[in-house]
């Protein structure tokens, strides 16, 4: 996105309208006393004010403004809006840049720059700026050159995690108090079993048959990967959001421990698996579960997400 003349507006500042006031006082007074000396400083300050407004929009004009995406955050976080900046020419002075409702950043950009805007998330969700704010006073603070770009990126803020135990729907091992299982498989040598018929001839121990001890075959055992299913109705409680923070503690957990884990929310339902792409996609359905709903809605117990 590139700034324009016709996107940028104008406003004298208090320190402006001082100054036209004066001027337009000694104006009068050189008017009405016949001075030439007070026409010639009249002309010089207003002169000296229409090139500061060209160097102004000189100064705007052209700036190329590309919005990046940003990383997911939780709630209660700082969402962080990489904005990047790039001015026509070297030597942009004294640019304002404010991402409502965070603190303007001022800087002076000599050359392509990638700005981080924060914002408080304090809800989950997808938070979206209405616009990105672009001021400058340069050269004399004499007026604001102000432009308004919507910002063309969301931050998916996931729900702010609360630890406790584990609950699932029932469905594979638990996490806490269990352990794992073994089945048949051909990581781990367990020792040699009798030959039945039907076993594979590929795991007969031919050793053990040169040496006239019988017909065996190896024995091997793989541990089960433990796995749950998060259940949204397996969490006691009836508030909507305590819920999804529980399960969000959750997954922290059993991301962190290697877990396969699963979730299963009202309409939305992830296979148990592993891995920081089946993380996202379920802290992602936790983020924006109910959140169309959550956002038109202006009633009683919206805030606590009662569906």
């Amino acid at each position: 996105m590139k700034l324009s003349r016709k996107q940028i507006s104008i406003f004298p500042t208090q320190h402006g309208f001082l100054f036209l006031v004066i001027l337009i006082a000694m104006l009068i007074g050189s008017i009405n006393y016949n001075n030439n000396a007070g026409f010639i400083l009249v002309f010089l300050l207003g002169g000296m004010a229409m090139i500061s407004i060209f160097h102004s929009f000189k100064n705007l004009v052209g700036m190329e403004i590309h919005f990046l995406s940003p990383l997911p955050v939780f709630a209660g976080q700082t969402a962080v809006f990489p904005v990047q900046v790039r001015p026509l020419s070297a030597g942009c002075r004294a640019v304002r840049f404010l991402l409502a409702p965070n603190d303007p950043l001022f800087v002076s950009i000599d050359r392509e720059k990638t700005l981080q805007m924060g914002i408080p998330a304090l809800e989950r969700g997808l938070l979206h700026p209405k616009a990105l704010t672009i001021a400058s006073y340069y050269p004399f603070g004499l007026f604001r050159f102000c432009a308004a770009l919507p910002v063309e990126t969301g931050c998916l803020v996931y729900p702010r995690p609360i630890p406790g135990p584990f609950r699932s729907a029932g469905i594979g091992q638990f996490l806490d108090g269990e352990e794992p299982t073994c089945r048949q498989g051909a990581d781990d040598f367990q020792g040699l079993k009798q030959y039945q018929p039907g076993h594979s001839i590929n795991r007969i121990s031919w050793k053990a048959l040169s040496r006239g001890r019988g017909l065996f075959i190896k024995d091997f055992t793989a541990e089960d990967s433990p796995w749950m299913m998060l259940d949204f109705d397996a969490i006691p409680g009836r508030e909507t959001e305590f819920k999804l923070s529980r399960l969000c503690g959750m997954i922290l957990v059993a991301d962190r421990r290697q877990i396969e884990y699963g979730l299963r929310l009202p309409g939305f339902i992830k296979n148990p698996a592993r891995g920081e792409s089946h993380q996202h996609h379920c802290l992602k359905g936790l983020a924006l579960f109910d959140f169309q709903d959550r956002a038109n809605c202006h009633g009683p117990g919206c805030k606590e997400g009662v569906q």
